[in-house]
């Protein structure tokens, strides 16, 4: 199966993921995320290190399945300014779809398919990746807060221009506050791709972020269940 075939498999995945438990769930809520984030892309490729960085504005709509299930829609964009003259500034736009099944009260297996774009004046590449990972919560000393620990494997990853990494991960910490209806979080990623090629001509790209977001339960339909708020 190639990478085109594999993630159009996911979206399926995912959607059906979404649709089979309805009937038995009970209930479904309509969350909505705001988010406002620094990111931080660096290119290094044989012994050069091409650093830009600038804010991404990000939205994301949510449905929550009973207590078990959620499926979630997300957009970000901004603009990304070189740090050097020699540098290119950047647009940067993704879209990702992604579901979640919560395991356990302190575990969420997470999967997804992600499309990431980078936009000069002379060219634009496009980022396509399989997602899969899990997130785990640990309750801090304060009320309704807890620290996030999440990590991601991507073993599907296509990028136009270039051939695939050799190995794609990601990881994140933060620390999020719930409460009935709003959830606030802080959340850090990495990302680290690693293309093939000798020591000396290796190419390393990475993609850090810092965003900080605020999630809203905007309409709970059916039977009452968990009040519990979901966070992607």
């Amino acid at each position: 199966m190639n990478a085109a075939r594999l993630i159009w498999a996911s979206i399926v995945a995912v959607c059906a993921l979404a649709l089979a438990p309805v009937q038995a769930a009970g209930q479904m809520s309509l969350h909505g995320r705001a988010e406002i984030g620094r990111v931080e892309y660096r290119v290094r490729d044989s012994g050069t290190v091409q650093p830009s960085s600038g804010v991404v504005f990000g939205g994301a709509l949510g449905l929550l399945i009973g207590d078990r299930f959620a499926v979630w829609g997300e957009a970000r964009g901004g603009r990304l300014a070189a740090a050097s003259a020699e540098g290119e500034d950047r647009d940067v736009a993704e879209v990702q779809l992604a579901g979640e099944a919560y395991l356990r009260p302190w575990l969420t297996a997470q999967g997804g398919v992600n499309v990431r774009s980078y936009s000069t004046p002379l060219a634009r590449q496009r980022w396509t990746t399989l997602r899969l990972g899990a997130e785990a919560r640990v309750p801090l000393a304060l009320d309704g807060v807890h620290g996030l620990v999440r990590a991601q494997w991507m073993p599907v990853v296509s990028v136009s221009g270039l051939e695939h990494p050799d190995i794609a991960l990601a990881a994140g910490v933060g620390v999020e506050w719930r409460g009935p209806r709003v959830s606030v979080r802080a959340l850090y990623t990495l990302e680290r791709y690693d293309f093939s090629g000798s020591a000396a001509a290796q190419r390393l790209e990475e993609v850090s972020s810092l965003q900080v977001g605020a999630t809203l339960r905007l309409r709970t339909s059916g039977r009452k269940g968990s009040e519990t708020t979901p966070s992607p």
